[in-house]
């Protein structure tokens, strides 16, 4: 049974360490209720999976660039800060969202100045990411905020099997010439499916961004994505990156889930 199941993971692409966080995100459907607010007002990172953060600089709660309340996160990647796949400091919310459900969730971002990639180099700033069975191959992210060369991307994808070269890629929506040093405030309201289209409603400033109806995802998953944000490069950066996110919530509504106001005492899952 121990070779059988060291040779999955092998298939599987993953390392023991990756195996073992799947596991653990399985044994915790739904870790929490349906609602949480993630906020940073305890001062630091409860209630997140912190395994995707390299340093001790990755993600630091903070109090000096902060969209509500009085703390915000905080995110740094180096030349040399490997994680898996990647360039890589992100917070992962335990949950998987329901399929056949809708999930509305809402959080802020802050790019300094100062934030500027290689060209050609691409930076997920968000993610919503598909959560692969023990054994099977994980996709590429079903929806996820990418920065590019001054523009800011919204991306998906689509396949009857998770895959990395997916049968249909998705740019739901671009912003060309991303404002710098000012908190964007994203909405998102998510209906996903396994069987039917799936739905996104995204908004921007309290304002409608883009609406998509279609297929997304993988059929042959069980569960449905959990949410990722910080800053992950896939290819080699020329110096530090650094981004800020505040104020993340899970809920049922718009008002539950608005980033640009204080909801009140945190939920933590």
């Amino acid at each position: 049974m121990v070779r059988a199941d060291a040779q999955r993971i092998a298939a599987s692409g993953r390392t023991p360490e990756e195996h073992e966080d799947i596991v653990r995100a399985l044994e915790s459907d739904p870790r929490g209720g349906s609602s949480v607010r993630l906020d940073f007002e305890t001062g630091d990172l409860t209630g997140w999976s912190v395994r995707r953060l390299a340093r001790d600089y990755s993600a630091v709660v903070q109090g000096e660039v902060v969209r509500t309340g009085s703390k915000a996160c905080r995110f740094e990647i180096r030349p040399g800060d490997r994680v898996s796949q990647g360039l890589r400091a992100e917070l992962r919310d335990w949950y998987n969202a329901p399929f056949e459900a809708d999930t509305w969730y809402g959080f802020s971002t802050y790019l300094p100045a100062h934030f500027a990639p290689p060209k050609g180099v691409g930076v997920v700033l968000a993610q919503w990411h598909d959560q692969a069975e023990l054994g099977d191959p994980a996709g590429k992210p079903p929806l996820a905020m990418r920065y590019l060369d001054g523009t800011l991307r919204f991306t998906g994808a689509f396949d009857e099997m998770a895959s990395q070269d997916p049968e249909i890629r998705y740019v739901f929506h671009e912003i060309a010439d991303i404002p710098h040093d000012t908190w964007m405030d994203f909405v998102f309201r998510i209906h996903w499916s396994r069987t039917g289209d799936s739905r996104i409603d995204a908004y921007l400033g309290g304002e409608p961004m883009f609406r998509f109806e279609g297929p997304l995802g993988y059929r042959n998953e069980i569960k449905g994505p959990y949410f990722k944000l910080g800053v992950y490069a896939s290819d080699e950066i020329d110096g530090p990156l650094v981004a800020y996110h505040d104020n993340y919530s899970r809920s049922d509504s718009f008002a539950a889930v608005d980033p640009s106001i204080v909801h009140g005492p945190a939920e933590h899952a």
